[in-house]
């Protein structure tokens, strides 16, 4: 007698999988490696359990400050940049025999199209206000303490600037009751039980623009506020 951990053996519903998508600011390491190998176990384990259809994707976040940065300090324009690593990431793919379905790039048209699409769904929930805090790149993320980033060990910045934010905080109850009842599934256990403490400690709305100065006129610009390139732009990835 056999058991099936993940719990798709025999289900015909169908199955979608999903890789996260790394920035191209450096080129592959195993980390990443090891994450394809992994999606593609589970979708091949899915294909000859019979449960269809399945799709398995993967891509990379290509329209990063990082990856500005990186080009700049390699004297590489930066969609040539862009071009080399992406297609290092790509190239992992026949080696490892992964068998994906389809491959992302963020800086793709169709990718862009999903982008304004998630934007305008989100509009009700966006709000324009100025914000000052300590920046690291890295991170893609303002730190509440300054000196250095704990994690790349580089001197945060201080930027102010007008942004686009998203208000999480007003979705705070809904998404603790979806994870708690199961319809939202998250695993193992102890996944699920970190991401509920997280969610009943209060949820803080978040950035999904910058200044399009500030990105160096790289990414992909918001569809309604000129000037503004939108930092939410790998969200829609598994839905392009």
């Amino acid at each position: 007698m056999t058991t099936d951990p993940t719990g798709i053996a025999g289900n015909d519903s169908p199955t979608y999988l999903t890789t996260t998508i790394p920035y191209v600011n450096a080129r592959p390491h195993l980390g990443f490696a090891l994450e394809l190998v992994q999606a593609d176990v589970l979708a091949r384990h899915a294909r000859l359990a019979g449960r269809g259809p399945v799709r398995l994707q993967t891509g990379t976040d290509e329209n990063s400050l990082k990856n500005v940065l990186a080009a700049e300090a390699a004297g590489v324009p930066v969609r040539d940049f862009v071009d080399r690593n992406a297609r290092a990431f790509l190239d992992l793919h026949g080696p490892l025999s992964v068998s994906a379905d389809d491959v992302v790039r963020t800086s793709e048209p169709r990718h862009r199209a999903g982008v304004e699409r998630l934007w305008r769904a989100c509009a009700h929930d966006l709000y324009r206000r100025r914000y000052e805090g300590l920046y690291c790149v890295g991170c893609e993320a303002f730190h509440a303490k300054g000196g250095r980033c704990a994690e790349h060990g580089t001197e945060l910045e201080r930027v102010s600037e007008e942004n686009w934010f998203f208000r999480l905080s007003r979705h705070t109850g809904r998404l603790h009751d979806l994870i708690a009842s199961g319809a939202l599934r998250i695993e193992p256990a102890e996944r699920r039980r970190e991401v509920l403490g997280l969610v009943a400690g209060g949820l803080e709305d978040f950035s999904v623009s910058r200044p399009a100065a500030r990105a160096r006129g790289w990414g992909s610009p918001s569809p309604a506020i000129p000037g503004r390139w939108c930092t939410c732009g790998g969200t829609p990835s598994p839905t392009t």
